[in-house]
């Protein structure tokens, strides 16, 4: 009787949601979150107003229109960054998504670069290394966990 007992108590609490945790990664401040992920709109239509990179006809044409949206890009991270929490849990969990974002920049930037000397570079994505993944991917998850799913890495690099 006792062990029935325990399978229904056990049972029971399973499908209360007692069990359940946060994502680590979830942001408490939710203004912050919303202000965030209206900035990472208003990149994306900037993004879009620009001539689309992987039309352009030689590599150096492709080059230039990427420096022109790594720039808004890095304006976006400049701008998110200094409106973020910078103590407590949301500075910490903030603090990797940004160095994330930093060096995503930094790849494409370096993109732009090779694409100068090399018509047949490619972008390649950094890692990192904490997490074994790429930054690309780190950003999404982070994005996608705060209900920002337009802060994901732009997809205009190709």
């Amino acid at each position: 009787m006792v062990m029935i007992v325990g399978t229904v108590v056990f049972w029971l609490w399973i499908f209360s949601g007692a069990p359940k945790r946060a994502n680590p990664d979830r942001l408490d401040d939710r203004a912050f979150v919303t202000r965030t992920h209206e900035r990472c709109r208003d990149l994306l239509s900037e993004l879009d107003r620009l001539p689309d990179a992987r039309a352009t006809s030689t590599p150096t044409a492709r080059a230039e229109v990427l420096d022109r949206a790594n720039g808004l890009v890095s304006t976006m991270v400049d701008e998110l960054e200094a409106d973020a929490p910078t103590t407590g849990e949301d500075g910490q969990r903030l603090r990797g998504w940004f160095s994330d974002w930093r060096t995503y920049v930094g790849d494409r930037e370096d993109y732009a670069e090779a694409l100068r000397e090399d018509p047949g570079a490619r972008m390649t994505v950094s890692e990192n290394v904490a997490l074994s993944d790429g930054v690309d991917k780190t950003i999404e998850v982070f994005a996608d966990v705060n209900d920002m799913p337009d802060c994901a890495t732009p997809g205009d690099v190709g």
